[in-house]
Order: C-alpha cells, then sequence, then structure tokens
C-alpha cells in the first residue's frame, strides 16, 4: 500500500513516535509511507534521523481557512500522483482538510488514529467526519470509549490499537547484575540500594514533585532506596528542573537522588532500574514509557492516568496507585520494597507482556487489518 501519515506537532512527542514507528514498521513490511508534519521541527528532525520520508511541503497545520483551497488542492495532488490508499490522520485539525482533499482522489480512504487526551465534542461536524473515516483508531480502551460515546458510534467501529514496545532486552539475571553493579559504581550509589527511576521531559505534568515527596517519606522506612531521574535534556524543561532539585535539597534527598540528564543509554539505566515510576498527572494515553520499562524487563509502579491502568497489569506487571497523592504512591513503593521477592516475577511478566500484548508485529497487524477494512468499504456518498 501507499500511505500517507499525518502527524503535523512540531514535538517530538508520544503522537509523533507512535507514527513514526508506524512508519518504520510499515516501512519494513514493504509498504510505501510518507509522514506529513511540519517543517523545521524536533519531529521533522526525527523523521530524517530515522531515514523516514517526511513531507513538509503541504502545510495542513494551516489554521487560515482563506488558503485551505489552495492547500486541499496541493495535498489532492499529492494522493492523486502518488497513488496513496490510506492517509492515516492523527490530529483533529487536519481531519476536515484531508477529508476533503481525499474526495478528489477516489482511490484514497482515510483513517483516524487518535492518541489525545483532549475531550472530543460531541457535535454534528466531528460525528460527521467520524463516519466519512475508513477506520477508526484509538491507542487505548479509555479513547475508544470516549470517541464511541461522542460520536454516537458502535463499539466495534473502533479499534484499539496499543503503541508497540522494543522486543526485550536479551539479558541474563548475570548480565543484568554486571550492568546493575557498573551503574552503581559509576554513579556512586551502594550496591544494596534499591533503584526507583523516572524516564521523561522534566514538565509540571509528568508528577516529579510527588515522586520526590513519596521517596522522602519511603527513606524513612527503606532507607535503601534511591531514586534515578532521566530527562529528554530541552532547553525549556530547565525552569521546572530548577524547582525540582530545590525541593531535592530542601528535603535533604540529594545523597540519594540521580539526576541523569538525557543518557543515550537510557534503556539500559531502565534494566538496571528495580521499579520504574510514572507519576503523570495527565495525558498518558499512549503510555510509551511503560513500554520502554516493560521491554527492559522493569516492572512500573503508575498513577491511574489515562491508559495506565489498562496498560499495566495490577500485580502482575506492576501496580497502579490508588490515587495521585504522594502518600498513596509511597505506601505502593515501601510495599514493593519490603517484599522483594515480588520484583522478579513482575520483571517476567513485564516481558512477556510485551511479546504477547505490545509486540510491533501484533501492533503492524492489527494497523493494516483497519487499512484494508477501509480500501474494501464504499466511499462515504457513494
Amino acid at each position: 500500500m501507499n500511505i500517507l501519515l499525518s502527524s503535523c506537532t512540531h514535538w517530538w512527542n508520544a503522537e509523533a513516535h507512535y507514527a513514526a514507528i508506524l512508519a518504520e514498521c510499515l516501512r519494513e513490511a514493504g509498504h510505501k509511507v510518507w509522514v506529513l508534519t511540519q517543517p523545521g521541527t524536533r519531529h521533522a528532525g526525527e523523521l530524517q534521523r530515522r531515514g523516514i520520508q517526511a513531507l513538509t511541503d503541504i502545510p495542513a497545520w494551516c489554521r487560515n481557512p482563506l488558503r485551505w483551497p489552495a492547500i486541499r488542492a496541493q495535498l489532492a495532488a499529492f494522493l492523486v500522483r502518488n497513488g496513496v490508499q490510506i492517509v492515516d490522520v492523527f490530529r483533529s485539525r487536519e481531519l476536515p482538510l484531508t477529508l476533503w482533499a481525499a474526495a478528489k482522489s477516489p482511490a484514497t480512504r482515510v483513517v483516524r488514529t487518535r492518541g489525545s487526551a483532549q475531550p472530543i465534542r460531541g457535535h454534528w461536524v466531528n460525528r460527521r467526519m467520524g463516519a466519512a473515516c475508513g477506520g477508526l483508531i484509538a491507542s487505548a480502551n479509555v479513547l475508544r470509549d470516549g470517541m464511541v460515546k461522542a460520536l454516537e458510534l458502535p463499539a466495534a467501529s473502533v479499534r484499539t490499537i496499543y503503541f508497540p514496545a522494543e522486543k526485550p532486552l536479551d539479558w541474563s539475571e548475570k548480565e543484568r547484575a554486571e550492568a546493575r553493579e557498573a551503574l552503581l559504581r559509576e554513579l556512586e550509589l551502594p550496591p544494596d540500594c534499591v533503584l526507583l527511576a523516572i524516564v521523561g521531559r522534566a514538565f509540571p505534568e509528568k508528577g516529579h514533585d510527588r515522586l520526590i515527596d513519596a521517596l522522602a517519606m519511603v527513606r524513612l522506612r527503606h532507607p535503601q532506596a534511591a531514586l534515578l531521574i532521566a530527562d529528554k535534556g530541552y532547553a525549556d524543561e530547565a525552569t521546572h528542573k530548577s524547582r525540582l532539585q530545590a525541593q531535592i535539597a530542601e528535603l535533604k534527598l540529594e545523597p540519594h537522588v540521580r539526576w541523569l540528564g538525557f543518557r543515550e543509554d537510557v534503556r539500559k539505566v531502565m534494566a538496571c532500574a528495580d521499579y520504574g515510576v510514572i507519576p503523570s498527572l495527565s495525558s498518558e494515553m499512549n503510555c510509551r514509557v511503560a513500554m520502554e520499562f516493560f521491554s527492559a524487563g522493569t516492572p512500573v509502579v503508575a498513577f491511574p492516568t489515562g491508559a495506565l491502568p489498562e496498560v499495566v497489569e495490577d500485580n502482575v506487571t506492576g501496580i497502579v496507585t490508588r490515587d495521585k497523592s504522594p502518600e498513596s504512591l509511597a505506601g505502593v513503593l515501601g510495599s514493593l520494597i519490603g517484599n522483594a521477592g515480588l520484583r522478579p516475577l513482575m520483571a517476567r511478566h513485564a516481558r512477556d507482556a510485551v511479546l504477547k500484548r505490545f509486540s510491533k508485529e501484533r501492533f503492524l497487524e492489527e494497523t493494516v487489518a483497519v487499512y484494508q477494512a477501509a480500501l474494501a468499504k464504499p466511499r462515504m456518498g457513494t
């Protein structure tokens, strides 16, 4: 198939990563793929780094309606000229223009993939556009249920397809122990410490402050607990990072926290951790970091945010806290640290979840099935 993925975000966020992974999977399966995005952005740069063909000269993200007829003509010409069969749209802003352009390309069907936590407005325009799409994909059941309700659709019309994980690290217990020992020496941490890790942007919505408060509580009973913080190294993280470092100092946690910044070997760091912690306060509809921890064989402790309660199987691949308070998080972490035998079992289940629930093979198979079903449907109005 010839497929255009429309993901016109300027950030390298979970949505952009979802589209890029999908592009790679489709390309490896022999499909022709382009990703439509904004020029000069982190997203475009990452696509280029991965060798994915980025389409940046069609401004489908434009909000000026006076320009829409010309952009529609430009996009429609691209679809016809390249025999594009599927356009998979990841952002609501580009959907009306894409549907309008696809009407000029008889071979093209539009699929809508939704991974945003923003609520859907259930007005007639959105219902009409949903009905005009050949297929609908949600990155989590909680999103699927919202789409079904707002757009007044049958439940079976929206397919949940989870963000995929990388293949599990092929490490023996001995190799993990050696890597962990080397990391602890590098970070000047004692060999008997219990490593907690948080990975991702240092932004307020990621809940670092609540994890730091929880660490202070946990250490009252479990002084071997330590925290690793790996961020993205973005300039716009600096302000919040300064606040968090002041919080760490105020709680006298500096000897027990290591701020790693951005690390190329972050997957190894995740594998050396005893538990990954995801205390996010909002979004988490793609749960990319949870998948990365699972592929590293590391169980996850998470707040009940977004899709995390359906991705993290409670007491199997990790634990979801009762609420989003530091006290609830501290209670779960303390319980796990006090029961060291749980970690190996949860780690094995986390690796199994990657192979059974979140593999790239399953991700590709389910997505292609939606595309093929869309091509088999008659176009709306025909």
